[in-house]
């Protein structure tokens, strides 16, 4: 890959420098020196989606967008779990400070996931220092709405 490829008088080479990858366009017309362009792959895979040289792959971006929303879902989840654990949980019987090292760790690897799709952070669960009231603590009403996990 780091072969120079020459086409009449432009020349393309791949370089790695401290930035990372890079495609070096030199063309050379006259006697000046040689014109020099230095871009970074995708800003050459950009240039030809615009002008319609290379297609735009509509299904990756199908499959981004499915990706992201459920990544998204499952932070949620992760939030969900961890307020359930410090609300409703008997913290007062059992010792369940891995379980929420464990949430906080899961809700720190889900947000930097999705750092990039939305700005709003999870939260972070600590052991209540008072146990949840009774009422907080007893089983889900039957005749409400149960919640149902949705494939997305």
């Amino acid at each position: 890959m780091n072969t120079p490829m020459t086409h009449h008088h432009l020349k393309a080479q791949w370089l790695n420098d401290k930035h990372g990858p890079a495609i070096m366009l030199t063309q050379q017309d006259g006697h000046d020196e040689p014109d020099e362009v230095l871009m970074h792959p995708w800003q050459l895979r950009a240039l030809c989606e615009h002008f319609g040289l290379m297609a735009v792959d509509h299904q990756a971006a199908k499959t981004i967008a499915t990706l992201q929303r459920r990544m998204l879902a499952l932070r949620d989840r992760i939030d969900d779990l961890g307020h359930y654990m410090v609300h409703h949980s008997d913290h007062k019987h059992a010792d369940l400070s891995h379980e929420l090292n464990t949430i906080n760790m899961l809700a720190e690897l889900a947000n930097e996931w999705c750092t990039d799709f939305q700005d709003t952070p999870t939260a972070v669960f600590a052991t209540p220092a008072h146990p949840a009231p009774a009422a907080a603590q007893q089983a889900p009403d039957p005749t409400s709405t149960p919640h149902q996990a949705a494939l997305l």
